[in-house]
Formats: structure tokens, sequence, C-alpha cells
């Protein structure tokens, strides 16, 4: 079960990276909202379907803590859907690998939330992957904007803008899912279904709103095998990350950072294969001091 879950892993995580680049190759296709309130509808589903269970014990989860419950499961919708709506919103704008980059570097946002709002402590280690996951993007930018075309380079700094935003609003999450379940005991299936339907509402106003829903309903009407790529990444999706719970449960907290981390560089090394994009020097070097600083922050999160 454990090596089918770790297979599972690399196969759907993978499998979904590739069909999420392959989608912003569609002719036509620049509609990274709708992407994401695609993949929330179907994990939604899914979540309901499997995940629902009872509801919290009176016992345990009292009325005056339902209130705080109820802001934090509404904090998770509005992060996730930052998270996910900007995350795949980048995309019309920097690489795939860049987004990998980025999304691998939750350390640094982590660490500053942790250090101003809570007056958290961190050691060394820690601080010594955060620097270098920092100077790997810093490296990273500036090597695809130099081997871009003059028109991707112009639009790159609102791409990263946005992914900084995805990385930062990512970093909220895990802290609002902890605080929701061990400190308030709320169940974990309500949780994951409540805040993904919230998600899934605020997501789909945004896309109202700024018009993108429609447009992005007529690109699927003409474009059928895209529609089905679009839902098939969402299932991927999904099927990725019970595989993952399974590898926590069964190993460690640890183990699933060390898996999604390799899965991510064989991500990074299919999506150069896969999708025509340009590799030089400075690239190899950006993606060896992310590699450095992810390997460091694990073995300092272990040693902790």
């Amino acid at each position: 079960q454990l090596a089918v879950a770790i297979s599972g892993v690399f196969i759907f995580y993978v499998l979904h990276d590739a069909l999420q680049e392959r989608m912003f190759r569609q002719d036509g296709f620049r509609f990274g909202w709708f992407m994401t309130l695609v993949g929330i509808l179907v994990v939604s589903v899914c979540a309901f379907a499997f995940e629902w269970g009872a509801p919290p014990d009176p016992t345990i989860v009292s009325k005056e803590n339902m209130q705080t419950i109820r802001y934090c499961v509404v904090g998770l919708a509005v992060c996730l859907a930052t998270s996910q709506g900007t995350g795949s919103a980048a995309l019309n704008y920097v690489h795939y690998p860049v987004k990998v980059a980025f999304k691998s570097s939750k350390l640094v946002p982590t660490m500053i939330f942790g250090i101003l709002l809570t007056r958290k402590t961190f050691s060394y280690l820690e601080y010594g992957a955060a620097l270098l996951m920092c100077a790997s993007l810093a490296g990273l930018s500036l090597a695809d904007r130099r081997a871009s075309s003059e028109e991707e380079a112009k639009n790159q700094p609102l791409g990263c803008a946005l992914l900084l935003t995805a990385v930062f609003a990512d970093s909220l999450v895990p802290n609002l899912q902890e605080k929701c379940l061990k400190e308030l005991k709320y169940p974990v299936g309500r949780m994951i279904v409540y805040s993904n339907a919230g998600c899934a509402a605020l997501v789909l106003l945004y896309c109202s709103a700024t018009g993108e829903l429609s447009m992005a309903v007529k690109w699927c009407l003409e474009h059928t095998e895209g529609s089905l790529f679009l839902v098939l990444q969402a299932c991927t999706s999904y099927l990725g990350l019970r595989c993952y719970l399974v590898v926590v449960k069964e190993l460690s907290g640890v183990a699933g950072v060390i898996t999604t981390s390799l899965r991510k560089v064989v991500t990074l090394a299919l999506s150069f294969v896969l999708f025509e994009k340009p590799f030089t020097p400075g690239h190899a070097l950006s993606f060896a001091a992310l590699g450095a600083g992810v390997g460091l922050a694990t073995y300092a999160r272990q040693v902790k």
C-alpha cells in the first residue's frame, strides 16, 4: 500500500503538472482562475463524497468555539482561493518551472509570518535554507528574463508578483488548519468540505465579476479536448493528495515533504524535456540553490 501511495504521488502530481502546463499552451487559453474553479469544484465533490464524516461532538467542540471555527474556515477559503487562483493565473506570464520554484519556497513567508505574528524562533539551518531559496528565486527570475522574448520579459514581473501572492497566501493555510483541527478539535472532513466549498464560491464570484467565466465557458465549448484536460487535471490533483496523505500517515510528515520535493524535481526535468523552453547556466545554478535550500529545510525539520 505504501509503495502504491508513493508511486501515486509521483504519477498523479506529475501528470497534473504536465496537464496544467499543456493547457496554457492550448490556443487561446488564458483562464487561470477558471482552471482553479474547475479544480476546486472537483475536489469539493470528491471531499463531500469521501471526507464528510460525522458532525462535531458537542462535548469536544463547544458552542463558543464554533464562532472561531467559522472564522478559521472563512480564512481558509480566502487563502485557498487566493493561492490557487493567482498561482494558476501567473502561468499567463511566466514559465512553469518558475512557478514550481516559487511554490517550493513556502518556508520563507512561513518564517516571516511566524516572526511577525507569533514571535516564533527558527534555527540557523532554517535561516540558511530561506537564504538559499531567496537567492534561487532571484537567480531563476533573472535567468528566465534574459532567456525570454521581449514580450515575455515585459510580463514576467506581473507573473512573479502573482506567484509571491500565491506563496504568501499558501503559507497561511497550514496555520489555520492546525488551529482548526488541533486547538479547536473540528473534524477534518468537515473542515475540508466547507473550506473548499467556500473557496469555490469565491473563485466563481471572481470569475463572474471579471467576465472570465463566460469567456472560458465559450472556449471550452469550442475546444472539447481542452475541456477534458481541465477535468482530468482536477481529478489527478485530488488523487495525488489522497496518496500524499497515505504517505504522511504511514511514514511521517518529513517523508511526505521529501516525496513531494523529489516529485517537483521530476516535474522540473520533464517540463524542460516535454515543452520547449530556454535552459541556461543561470537556470542550472538557481535550481541547484533551490534544491539545496529545500534539502536543508527538510533536514532542519527532521532535526526539530
